[in-house]
């Protein structure tokens, strides 16, 4: 089946977007990393204090945590973008599922590897197996959100709103490139019967 160009930066734009700004992050040396997340950490503990004193914030934990967790939803939205991805371009069920989930995956061990390269970063199978039950993770809430029927109280700017009618708008596409697809090879099959016809009918006339 051939899709438009239009259809297919739909697609798969935001699968690229999303991979480039994974590489971006991976490919920042290990202390910037760590001096980012550890701003992040620190602030996180902070409002913990306050809101939580009884509680004792070990912020070596809470950073691992936060490191680990980051995998998990990165590779979640990367899940989420890669089985929209798969379904707009007809691979719709099992199949799209499945090859949404080794994309992700495979991107994870990648960038996994990359991250050998860089000063001060390593490539762990670990956050590899992380990065591949986020992305499960977000196929799952992709298509839980997808299969829920829209309450009336929705709005229309709802994730799940949004979800489902781009879900349904970009189905009826493929469907209309399908039913045009189809016209087009019988109005071709019409046309050689036709042809064959007329050559038939001119062969007895010259007999």
């Amino acid at each position: 089946m051939k899709m438009k160009k239009s259809t297919i930066v739909t697609a798969w734009l935001p699968v690229v977007l999303w991979m480039g700004l994974i590489f971006w992050f991976s490919h920042q040396p290990g202390d910037v990393s760590g001096a980012s997340s550890g701003q992040i950490v620190a602030l996180i503990s902070s409002v913990m204090a306050t809101v939580f004193p009884f509680i004792d914030v070990n912020e070596e934990v809470l950073h691992f945590l936060f490191r680990k967790g980051a995998h998990f939803g990165v590779y979640a939205v990367l899940g989420i973008l890669s089985v929209r991805a798969f379904q707009i371009s007809g691979y719709s069920g099992k199949k799209g599922v499945l090859y949404a989930w080794i994309l992700a995956t495979v991107y994870a061990g990648t960038d996994e590897f990359h991250q050998t390269f860089i000063p001060g970063r390593s490539g762990e199978v670990s956050d590899v197996i992380i990065d591949s039950a986020g992305a499960i993770t977000g196929i799952g809430f992709y298509l839980l959100l997808k299969g829920i029927q829209v309450p009336a109280i929705v709005g229309k700017n709802s994730l799940q709103y949004i979800l489902i009618q781009d879900g349904r708008d970009q189905e009826q596409e493929v469907k209309e490139q399908e039913e045009q697809q189809k016209e087009k090879e019988e109005q071709k099959d019409e046309s050689g019967a036709k042809a064959a016809r007329r050559l038939k009918e001119m062969k007895e006339g010259n007999k």
